[in-house]
């Protein structure tokens, strides 16, 4: 019984293993090319729900939350034709928070990373057009 219970456990970790690998190589995939760009801010909401799952601290899910929402009301926003540079830069200063929290895996951090500078450099774009 015990040799099946190593063996379920093994095959979990390797199936976790597998799904979490999916999930970057579906990440770089999302962002190949510019069709990214009207999905940004629903593209960073859901890297910040993978890698915070499960790992945030309650006083961390506070702030994850308020961040989720102002990239929904951003995406929203945008859709719409409105934009809100303030809700953007306090958007870019959570992730970034993220991005430097040395709890999370180093791949996670630099997936938080290249999320602040899609969101810098999609704010610079837009600000020089306006």
């Amino acid at each position: 019984m015990s040799q099946f219970l190593r063996t379920s456990v093994v095959l979990s970790a390797l199936a976790l293993s597998a799904f979490a690998q999916d999930w970057y190589h579906e990440r770089e995939e999302r962002f190949r090319g510019d069709q990214w760009r009207p999905h940004l801010f629903t593209h960073v909401r859901s890297d910040l729900e993978h890698v915070w799952s499960g790992r945030a601290s309650d006083k961390e899910r506070t702030r994850l939350n308020k961040t989720k929402e102002e990239l929904t009301k951003m995406q929203a926003d945008l859709d719409q034709g409105r934009w809100d540079n303030g809700i953007l830069n306090d958007v870019i200063d959570s992730v970034r928070k993220s991005a430097n929290d040395d709890r999370l895996p180093p791949r996670d951090r630099d997936v938080l990373a290249d999320d602040v500078n899609r969101l810098k450099e999609f704010q610079d774009q837009h600000n020089q057009r306006h």
